[in-house]
């Protein structure tokens, strides 16, 4: 199958047929999932989602909603602490991206600056977070967040100052990691509730990722994309399939996120976030996300390779992903990404690609990115590294003479 060809899946339709396990709440309503309802859902008529009230503002007001622009009316400058600055600052190739990595970036920052230009897109990232990811978060809104349309910081708490917002869930478990699936919940029904007309993608992910937002935005904007969705029933959710042995159906994988159109995110949300495992419970937000998305169509996902088959979507930092021996001793996260390689080759006939072949100079997100590796790919990647470096080592040292 070339490039940039949505990936014909099973042509069954039930979940029996698609061999996972189907919950009560599904089976009495796929029929009506199936058949897409145009019906909106009321703010507070979401199943099993906290009220509007519940989300308590930086003041203490109920029923709080953010104001989605608060990067690119207050772009956060980069900052380098001395804990971070070595490692920021490393000649290219000595950081921890190692040579071979920042050989991946220096190709991403050629293709950023030699397809310059504004693509008609409108993008909102929501980021799932907590108070305790702050130097996530910051690094975040330094570095790639400030160039989405709009940013949500889902947390358990407001704060006008770092950006984050109190969006609660129904799960026990609060905030905490096994509470994903339904954090995930909430935040797709605040996003619908608050935003859906607005924007017209939605990048979903956690903290711990850096976005290339020119190249996502490059991306949505291809007629690929624009066709795709003219199709009846066709959406575009986007992001990096997995299939391992440690789990038994395909997914996109929760790592770097997935992308959703305004088509997708509004028919998620009237149709399976009502009726598709709206009570389960746990960490794997993902595989709740895809599994109820084939409940829209078998076909759920986009190909989000590029023209050369490498890949956009990186579950792994891009050390990892450059750096990657098939042939020798896997850890458990290579092993998984191995794994959905060789699944996507025998399935889709999708070459299994590696090292500089899979990482796509049109990149559009790394996983596994911690705070001061997010500082040193906005350097890398946008800035003049010794410029940056040396001013601030000169504001550091007049500060201390001072």
């Amino acid at each position: 199958m070339p490039p940039h060809q949505p990936p014909q899946l099973r042509s069954n339709t039930t979940a029996e047929a698609h061999g996972r396990k189907t919950y009560p709440e599904e089976e009495q309503k796929q029929d009506v999932i199936m058949d897409i309802s145009t019906k909106s859902i009321e703010a507070g008529s979401h199943i099993n989602i906290p009220p509007p009230e519940s989300r308590i503002g930086p003041n203490g007001e109920k029923g709080y909603i953010h104001n989605a622009k608060f990067l690119l009316e207050n772009p956060k400058p980069l900052v380098l602490s001395d804990l971070e600055r070595e490692s920021i600052c490393a000649a290219p190739g000595e950081g921890d991206e190692t040579p071979l990595g920042y050989a991946a970036l220096e190709n991403i920052r050629n293709h950023i600056e030699e397809s310059k230009g504004k693509h008609d897109v409108e993008l909102f990232c929501a980021i799932y977070t907590y108070s305790g990811g702050l130097n996530h978060t910051n690094a975040a809104s330094e570095t790639w967040a400030k160039r989405c349309d709009g940013v949500l910081y889902a947390s358990d708490n407001s704060n006008l100052e770092t950006g984050h917002v109190h969006l609660p869930s129904s799960s026990p478990s609060e905030f905490g990691y096994e509470g994903m699936i339904q954090r995930t919940r909430t935040i797709l029904a605040y996003l619908y509730d608050n935003f859906l007309d607005d924007y017209e993608f939605f990048h979903i992910s956690g903290e711990d990722v850096f976005v290339i937002v020119e190249n996502l935005k490059e991306f949505l904007a291809t007629d690929f994309v624009k066709e795709y969705e003219k199709v009846p029933n066709q959406y575009i959710f986007a992001g990096f399939p997995m299939k391992h042995q440690y789990y038994k159906n395909d997914f996109l994988c929760g790592g770097p996120g997935y992308t959703m159109s305004r088509k997708m995110l509004k028919a998620f949300v009237e149709g399976p976030l009502q009726t598709c495992q709206t009570k389960r419970e746990g960490p794997n937000e993902d595989i709740m996300v895809s599994e109820c998305a084939k409940l829209l169509n078998e076909n759920y996902f986009i190909d989000t390779r590029d023209s050369k088959g490498a890949h956009r979507y990186h579950p792994l930092s891009v050390q990892k992903h450059a750096n990657f021996a098939p042939n020798g001793k896997l850890d458990f996260d290579a092993k998984v990404v191995h794994q959905s390689l060789q699944w996507m080759n025998k399935t889709f006939g999708f070459p299994a690609v590696y090292k500089d072949d899979y990482i796509s100079n049109s990149s559009v997100v790394f996983h596994k990115t911690p705070a001061a590796a997010m500082r040193r790919l906005e350097v890398l990647l946008y800035m003049d590294r010794n410029e940056v470096c040396n001013d601030m080592e000169t504001s550091r040292l007049e500060s201390i003479i001072k």
